[in-house]
């Protein structure tokens, strides 16, 4: 038993392994039992008689054979020299060999044909079941014999053309079921991807809004009060807020490498944005559609919390203009006037201005600004620039020195 499950396991795995190799095997299985069905004698099906000596049925039925080596790769032109062979050997009196070969090649011309030669089989088919009919009561004018020799056609033909069609058709019905599988599974990975791709996104604009906003505070904060003059006898106080100030900042600079990571498309996340990158914010205001002009004179070196909260003034401004006045005007102006740092930005061509009090969602924006100007010991103010109520004006005075007592 162990001898017959090793020679079953080579005939299944090597032999019959690849399609050539198959065809082969059939062909060969095919040609012995034919030889097998001449020599019982069953031949000369449709002489009348049978035929125990026709060897010569043997000849069709090897050409027969070799024509099935093409019946995958030529299936059309293996069938259409198995139908020759099948009518040399009817003429010869008919053998099963030959009808076991004529099945084969009609089963393989429908499972492997294209669309095309398949409908012109079936046409084809049902042409000689036709024609059997006519030629039978022509040739004998007996309805039981033009009967039996039609059904006969119809069997040799069809059945195996059925047969080929419907394994075609639930290979098709197969493929598109899997084709539909990889479809909903390459569907799923990219729902999946964009579930992860916004849960970092989220994740990112937490850290940034959120996170990173109250440590740049404290880096704030603790700048405000380290611009204080020294006071005697308190180094101890002056060190630990210079070393809350150095925390910070590494904590703001290692959040933007975390930010960066969770969005692989995110820009520069810059912890303390200074005037230094006015141009890039004016221009960014140009690209989303305003005209803006930019007045800005030359300025003294500021401490940082000034710079901050000057650009976070000017960006909270343009974004109000971009949001509630768009395609209009917006005129910026920076400079150094009475010892304080003046910022000024007027809108106009827009129902709201930069933000005013009669358009919806205005009001957070103004507080967070003048929150900002106050909180250095500046000041704030915004409103309609024209009793007509079409241009409005955003200011903001900051000091050019963070002022003794401010953010202790």
């Amino acid at each position: 038993m162990g001898a017959l499950a090793v020679l079953r396991h080579l005939w299944v795995t090597r032999v019959r392994g690849t399609d050539r190799a198959r065809d082969v095997s059939d062909a060969v299985l095919t040609g012995a039992a034919g030889l097998v069905l001449v020599a019982a004698g069953l031949s000369g099906l449709w002489s009348g008689r049978p035929d125990g000596s026709g060897w010569w049925h043997a000849v069709p039925l090897v050409l027969g054979c070799l024509a099935m080596l093409g019946r995958r790769r030529r299936p059309v032109a293996a069938l259409s020299a198995g139908a020759v062979l099948f009518a040399a050997d009817v003429a010869l009196g008919g053998s099963i060999g030959m009808l076991l070969v004529l099945f084969d090649l009609v089963y393989s011309a429908a499972l492997h044909a294209g669309p095309t030669a398949v409908l012109r089989l079936r046409a084809a088919s049902w042409a000689l079941v036709s024609l059997s009919l006519v030629l039978g009561w022509t040739a004998t004018r007996d309805l039981r014999v033009t009967a039996f020799l039609a059904l006969q056609t119809f069997v040799v033909l069809t059945t195996p053309l059925w047969w080929g069609l419907a394994v075609r058709r639930e290979r098709e019905l197969a493929d598109l079921a899997r084709a539909r599988a990889d479809d909903l599974r390459d569907l799923a990975d990219l729902r999946a991807a964009e579930a992860r791709a916004e849960e970092r996104g989220r994740m990112a604009r937490d850290l940034h809004d959120a996170v990173a906003g109250n440590v740049s505070a404290v880096a704030l904060h603790a700048e405000a009060a380290l611009a204080r003059p020294p006071v005697p006898g308190a180094e101890r106080e002056r060190a630990a807020l210079e070393a809350v100030r150095a925390s910070a900042l590494t904590s703001l600079e290692e959040m933007r490498a975390m930010i960066l990571l969770l969005r692989a498309d995110a820009g520069p996340v810059a912890a303390a944005p200074r005037l230094d990158r006015l141009g890039a914010l004016v221009a960014g205001a140009r690209t989303a559609g305003l005209t803006v002009t930019l007045d800005a004179g030359p300025l003294p070196e500021l401490p940082a919390a000034v710079e901050q909260a000057a650009y976070r003034v000017l960006q909270e401004a343009l974004t109000n203009v971009v949001k509630h006045a768009p395609g209009g005007r917006a005129e910026v102006a920076v400079g150094t006037s009475g010892g304080r740092l003046a910022l000024r930005v007027d809108s106009a061509d827009g129902p709201g201005g930069s933000g005013g009090p009669d358009v919806p969602g205005a009001g957070l924006g103004l507080l967070t600004m003048r929150e900002r100007a106050e909180s250095l010991g500046g000041r704030f103010a915004a409103g309609w620039a024209d009793d007509a109520r079409t241009r409005w004006s955003v200011a903001a005075e900051l000091p050019l020195a963070v002022p003794a007592g401010v953010g202790a």
